[in-house]
Parts: C-alpha cells; sequence; structure tokens
C-alpha cells in the first residue's frame, strides 16, 4: 500500500461484521480502500449478547483485510445500535448576554455548550446532542437567532441516549480484541448520513434501514435530525417465517434474496422451486407465490411499524421527500413496491455512493453497507484519527506492530513502520458471481463475502436447476 492517512470503521451487525479501511480523497470524499463481510456471531437485535462470541468473529474480519491491505488496525470509527437507543425531548434557554438585547454567536455558543452539563437519565449514556430550533423570548421560533433581539435565548434538543449496560459489553468486544475506539457514533444517524441529499433534508424524509435484527428509522426536517427511533424487528424474522416452513438454515438467507418478492401478486402462482430436505436425494418443493406470501407479511409488519414511528414523532403528512429506504432488506424484489403501496409515500431505494469516489462504488456501493460508510464519514469529519499503519516486514502476516504512543501533532494514522517487503503479485481478479446451487464444493460449503451455503454431510447438494428454465414443464 502506498503511504496514505488511512482511517477505519467497524460495523457490528447482526448478521455480519463489517470492516472498512478508507482514506480521504483530493475531493474529501471516502476513498475506500477494502470492505471485509464477515459472518457475526454473538449478536442479536444489533446488541452484543455474547461478548466472546462477537470479539472471535470481528477478530477474524479483522485479520482478513489487514492481511489483505498489509496494515495493521489498532484503532476505529464504531456504531452503536440496538432498541434500547432513545430520543429524548429536552428544551433548555439561557439570558442573552448584551445589554441591548441583540443575540450573537457567543450566546448561542454558550447554550448548545451548557447542554453537556445534562445529565443522562440513570442507567443511560448521553450520546449525541442535537438542536431542534431556536426561540428568542420564549416565542419566537427561528432556525438561526443571530442578530436577533430578545432577553433570553432557547431551544429545544433532542437527547441520543443509549443504556450503559449494552454499551459496556459493546465496548468489551473491542477491548478484547485489542482495538481503540478513536469514537462511537449512533448507527442510525451514521446510515442516514451516507445515504440521503441535502434536499430531502430540507423537504422531510424518513430514512429507514432494514438491518437483519433491527429497522432504524431517522426523520430529517428542514435540514435537521427530527426523530431517530430504532424498531426491535428486522430481515431475520423473514428467515425465521421461512425456516418454519421446514426449510434448513443453510439454504433460507439464499432462497430469499435469490427467489423472493415482496409482492405476492407479482409472482407466478405455479411456479416452484425444489429445496435440497434433509435426507440425501430427498427435496422439498414451494411455491414461488407462496415464498412471496411469507415475505410479504413479515416486511409487512415492518413497514407498519415504520409508519408508526413517523405518526408519533409529528410527521405523518409531512415527509414531502417520502422514505429513503436501505440496509440489507433493500435488495429484496419489489421492496420498494410495498412501502409505496402501504405508506402512500414516495420511496428511493438507496445505496451508500454519494459520499464515495467513483473508484469507490465496486467495493461499496451496495445498501448493505451504508452504516460502515456513514461511519467513515461521520469519523473523517470529527476531526479525530484512527491508528491504521503499515505492519513491519518482519511482522507482516504474523504478529501485529507493538503500538506506540500516540503525540496530538499525529494526523490520521500515520505509519510508524520499517520498509516493507513487496507483497507478491496478486491473481487475476475472477469476476464476481451470483450465488451458484449447482457448484459447491466438497463439504457443500459456498464461499463469497454476502453468505455461505452450508453441505449435507459432506456431500453435494443443489436446487433442483430446473426450476430457472422457464419452458421446463415442472415449473
Amino acid at each position: 500500500m502506498e503511504n496514505k492517512n488511512y482511517i477505519a470503521a467497524i460495523d457490528l451487525g447482526s448478521r455480519n461484521v463489517v470492516v472498512a479501511v478508507a482514506s480521504r480523497a483530493a475531493d474529501g470524499k471516502i476513498e475506500i480502500e477494502d470492505v471485509v463481510v464477515a459472518e457475526s456471531a454473538g449478536i442479536a437485535g444489533g446488541e452484543v449478547k455474547n461478548v466472546e462470541s462477537a470479539a472471535a468473529a470481528m477478530k477474524k474480519a479483522v485479520a482478513e483485510i489487514e492481511s489483505r491491505l498489509g496494515l495493521r488496525i489498532a484503532e476505529a470509527f464504531t456504531g452503536i445500535s440496538g432498541s434500547h437507543i432513545r430520543c429524548v425531548k429536552h428544551p433548555y434557554y439561557v439570558h442573552v448576554a448584551g445589554r441591548d438585547g441583540e443575540i450573537n454567536a457567543e450566546d448561542v455558543r454558550k447554550l448548545n455548550e451548557s447542554m453537556h452539563n445534562i445529565q443522562a437519565p440513570e442507567g443511560y449514556k448521553l450520546m449525541h446532542i442535537l438542536p431542534q430550533h431556536y426561540l428568542v423570548n420564549d416565542s419566537e421560533e427561528v432556525l438561526d437567532p443571530v442578530g436577533r433581539f430578545g432577553r433570553t435565548l432557547g431551544s429545544t434538543f433532542n437527547l441520543i441516549v443509549g443504556e450503559n449496560t449494552i454499551i459496556t459489553r459493546h465496548d468489551k468486544a473491542f477491548a478484547k480484541v485489542g482495538i481503540g475506539q478513536a469514537k462511537s457514533f449512533i448507527n442510525p444517524l451514521a446510515t442516514a448520513e451516507a445515504v440521503v441529499l441535502s434536499d430531502e433534508k430540507e423537504l422531510g424524509v424518513a430514512v429507514v434501514d432494514i438491518g437483519a435484527g433491527l429497522t432504524d428509522v431517522t426523520i430529517y426536517q428542514e435540514g435537521i435530525v427530527r426523530n431517530v427511533s430504532v424498531i426491535p424487528l428486522g430481515a431475520d424474522a423473514v428467515n425465521r417465517d421461512i425456516r418454519a416452513y421446514g426449510i434448513m438454515e443453510r439454504y433460507v438467507e439464499d432462497l430469499k434474496t435469490m427467489y423472493g418478492c415482496a409482492v405476492a401478486e407479482m409472482v407466478d402462482g405455479e411456479r416452484f422451486i425444489k429445496v435440497p430436505g434433509r435426507m440425501q436425494g430427498e427435496h422439498k418443493d414451494i411455491l414461488f407465490r407462496t415464498l412471496a406470501s411469507i415475505i410479504e407479511a413479515r416486511m409487512s409488519d415492518i413497514v407498519d411499524y415504520v409508519i408508526e414511528e413517523i405518526r408519533e414523532a409529528g410527521y405523518e403528512g409531512r415527509l414531502g421527500a417520502g422514505i429513503v429506504l436501505t440496509g440489507g432488506a433493500a435488495n429484496l424484489k419489489e421492496i420498494r413496491t410495498l412501502f409505496e403501496n402501504r405508506t402512500g409515500l414516495e420511496v428511493r431505494i438507496a445505496r451508500p455512493e454519494l459520499l464515495i469516489t467513483e473508484s469507490s462504488r465496486e467495493k461499496a456501493a451496495d445498501p448493505t453497507l451504508a452504516t460502515v460508510v456513514g461511519l467513515l464519514w461521520q469519523g473523517m469529519n470529527s476531526g479525530l484519527a484512527t491508528r491504521v499503519e503499515p505492519m513491519q516486514s518482519e511482522t507482516f502476516g504474523q504478529t501485529p506492530v507493538v503500538e506506540q504512543p500516540r503525540t496530538e501533532d499525529e494526523d490520521y494514522g500515520s505509519g510508524r513502520g520499517g520498509k516493507r517487503r513487496q507483497k507478491p503479485p496478486k491473481e487475476e481478479k475472477k469476476k464476481r458471481r451470483e450465488p451458484d446451487w449447482d457448484n459447491l464444493d466438497a463439504e457443500g460449503e459456498k464461499k463469497g463475502v454476502f453468505g455461505r451455503i452450508g453441505g449435507w454431510l459432506g456431500k453435494k447438494l443443489e436446487f433442483d436447476d430446473e426450476v430457472l428454465d422457464e419452458d421446463d414443464t415442472n415449473i
């Protein structure tokens, strides 16, 4: 790797651990160097339930990207998620300092800084403070109070808080891996920043991120974050419903993503899929329409929860830009149609391509990666750095470089390692293919970034390839 100032971000999800290394491009955008998506463990509903398992999964993902880039990740930007996240409104005011009552920037600064003295509710940690609007003399609502006249200057703040015990488990997992956290952000805010347009923020928009275990909803109006909520239901609920139909775990995810649809009436009611059964040579038939009905029923529940969150936040009928949909479930066929039919709002499927360079799109422009891109962006613009450094030649691919104390004047992860030997030339990169059910390895395992398919007693299993043939009489 050439000498750059690298930053790293890690997203601990219920299904995947995502590790990304990037640098700042000349135009200020994110230049993605590499991304690793690995299976997570010990995490449910976005929360660390088993520290040891979560740490082991993260360590494996980090080791892979370190080996590929020849870098040592000592520190990263991280995200906090889970239904424990709360958005609490809190009013506050200060007296205007000037004798003539003219409000200046110092009055605004004093008001905002005074909020940092607010104590979070017992058992919670204050994560973000978001001013909503300013009030002059408790009556005149303005977005920019500087130059106005009044005796008092107030505001209503959104305080984003998280539960201490859950955050502590999250921190313990990183400590076990030996990775410092330069700063932790709230996942819903990070994800939204990666996919939403400035015009959408002004008009009013709900950013909906459907992950494996959770659905995050972030509402903007007049360019300001107005509400953040977390729904404890995600795409894994669909998987559980498919498993309940008698489908084995190792086939569920690919069955959903390859053949599933979020609107049942748009699927041929006669076609079916032959799914391998529990015994060799057995298979189970499931109609495309049945699979779509299972998906639609559970996804409809999620849509209804989103509608309720918008209503309770007070923004029903006020979202001029509708809904921006992202996260892994945004890749489901006809998910946009389902959302538009049930909400009556315009829906845009969003990939995290607004903040990254053109050359990075092949690596990161997927809804599944919106959170990690958002973490990179918020971290890069926080004024902080992460320690991501070249490995020394004698330790490359073996043991990590021993970290030295970091001085205050160090820029983004300035490398202190010695000279590195040249990495062997890479083999020609193979063209990425869609999962092929007919080409499993000797152990029945399908390799890939976003999914793995297990084998049956070490023997090859497959879907009946006739299901893909539109003209076959068995379909």
